[in-house]
């Protein structure tokens, strides 16, 4: 299943991870910005974070309530909270989980290399 909640500030959110959380992060995670070599950074969970809400938001047709930023400082004020690290990294192992992002990650991995006869004679 795609689907979990999380409380953010008191507040309970969906989060739905599939096609538009999917779409949504293509445009986010940027290397030195959302990640590094070291893997995903505060910014980068944010945005998974976000994608999953975003993307339930869109499923039960109703309007986001909370921010991308609210979340970042959520996450930036709970980093020494043991629980609440344990509760972000199971999303982010739903996330990586997802049929959706299982489904992407074949098919990228699939895909033959293109040969090229440039520079031949």
């Amino acid at each position: 299943m795609n689907y979990t909640t999380i409380t953010i500030n008191g507040t309970t959110i969906g989060l739905k991870f599939g096609m538009a959380s999917f779409r949504y992060l293509q445009t986010r995670f940027v290397e030195g910005v959302a990640f590094n070599d070291d893997g995903l950074n505060e910014i980068g969970i944010s945005h998974i974070i976000y994608s999953g809400y975003y993307n339930n938001c869109l499923i039960k047709d109703v309007e986001a309530t909370l921010s991308f930023g609210e979340i970042v400082d959520w996450i930036e004020s709970n980093l020494k909270n043991d629980d609440t690290v344990e509760e972000i990294k199971k999303v982010v192992n739903l996330w990586t989980e997802s049929d959706f992002i299982k489904k992407t990650q074949t098919e990228t991995q699939e895909q033959p290399k293109k040969k090229t006869t440039r520079g031949k004679k």
